[in-house]
């Protein structure tokens, strides 16, 4: 029998903001244990969360055994390695004086709106351990913003979002952020008509989900996903690799292992690569039973099993400039898009509540809502430009990717 425990703590302090003020402060300091016994094929696991007794816990996940839970793979074995990637951001205890002098400045600099939402600084430890040699632990800590914000004269509960997540905090530069969204809000422009345009997302936020459902090891290997049979195949455009990736340099707040201890080589695993459909994502049983190599993706309750989960999906990034992607031409900065979805047959429709028309350097200003669409084949296909890393905004790191899109009113 091989005992296994999985522990993750979230230190947080959230403030939450309504009509351009804070309104709470919330702390939190939740620690979730989650204890597994593998013997014989099978799978126990108990969970507690904060205060518990080691012997308690582990005799539970031992009686779990009783249930017969199939887990025919192997447990992770011989594996140690720990990262801090923890910077000093803003110490707890001036969080909320600095976030009021934020909202202040913000109140002076931009009169005409009102902010509401929340503001998190937030601190992550996760490990995991077992008696075949495994010790992984990752430490992180970010500061996340989510800014809604609302015309004074509008009849909207709100007009869009301001969004930054980092490990660092400058207020002088995520104001300049918030006025260069804001700015351009407020500049009309007009839309140059329907056609097929380059429509710029933020990659985390690009139209991937038909990947995430239909890439799943279950689905797909069951005949019901769109991609079905054809692994080895070049599908989509030749720079265009998709996959999990938790490199702890490009990504915050996500362990580089995944909830059964697995890690991936560079922290990454392709899914599809130049084009090429190489496999579906999945945990060691589904693995196991398909005849795939695992992927590093699973996911686990506290008090659960582990899953299959794309732990985050990313779009490997080219050497252009987003300036460069659009070759010349003006792009359209999608911003808020909401009621969207795929067909089974990959064809992608969504409204655009919130865009901005983009030149590569700046948001040239507000365009009226709008329509997009494409097919999974072609906005990843033919119509794929690349991802890119932003360069345009002032604190935030995160990147961008273009896609060539029908677009109308």
């Amino acid at each position: 029998m091989i005992r296994e425990q999985y522990r993750s703590t979230v230190i947080d302090a959230t403030i939450n903001i309504i009509n351009s003020q804070i309104e709470s402060v919330r702390n939190k300091n939740i620690t979730k244990t989650s204890q597994r016994v593998y013997d014989n094929g099978f799978i126990g696991v108990a969970g507690a969360i904060g205060a518990y007794s080691e012997a308690e816990l582990l005799q539970e996940a031992q009686e779990a055994l009783n249930k017969k839970i199939e887990y025919p793979a192997e447990p992770q074995k011989d594996i140690c390695q720990s990262l801090d990637k923890r910077q000093e951001i803003i110490p707890a205890s001036s969080l909320v004086s600095e976030i009021t002098e934020l909202l202040q400045a913000l109140r002076d600099r931009q009169p005409e709106f009102i902010f509401s939402n929340k503001v998190a600084l937030t601190e992550l430890q996760a490990e995991m351990r077992n008696d075949a040699g495994v010790c992984l632990e990752y430490r992180d800590r970010s500061i996340l913003g989510g800014i809604i914000f609302k015309e004074k004269t509008s009849t909207s509960v709100f007009d869009g979002s301001l969004y930054f997540k980092e490990r660092k905090y400058n207020r002088k530069l995520i104001l300049d952020e918030f006025d260069l969204f804001l700015n351009a809000y407020r500049e009309k422009v007009d839309f140059p008509g329907n056609g097929r345009y380059p429509v710029v997302f933020m990659t985390e936020e690009s139209p991937i989900d038909k990947f995430v459902l239909d890439l799943k090891a279950d689905v797909f290997s069951q005949g019901g996903s769109l991609f079905s049979g054809k692994l080895g195949q070049k599908l989509f455009n030749e720079n265009f690799t998709f996959g999990q990736n938790l490199n702890p340099e490009e990504t915050l707040m996500v362990p580089f292992f995944d909830a059964e201890g697995t890690v991936n080589t560079n922290y990454t695993f392709n899914l599809i690569e130049n084009g090429v459909l190489m496999s579906p994502y999945c945990d060691k049983k589904s693995a196991r039973k398909y005849g795939y190599a695992p992927t590093g993706s699973a996911a686990a309750a506290y008090d659960g099993v582990p899953q299959t989960a794309l732990l985050r999906s990313s779009i490997k990034l080219c050497d252009k400039t987003l300036k460069e992607l659009l070759g010349g031409q003006k792009g359209i900065v999608v911003l808020m898009a909401a009621g969207g979805d795929f067909t089974p047959s990959g064809d992608y429709a969504t409204p655009v509540q919130l865009a901005m028309l983009f030149d590569g350097d700046r948001l040239l200003g507000r365009l009226p809502e709008l329509n997009i669409s494409s097919n999974v084949y072609d906005m990843f296909g033919p119509g794929f430009r690349g991802a890119a890393r932003n360069s345009f905004l002032p604190f935030s790191t995160y990147d961008y990717t273009v896609l060539e899109m029908n677009v109308s009113l």
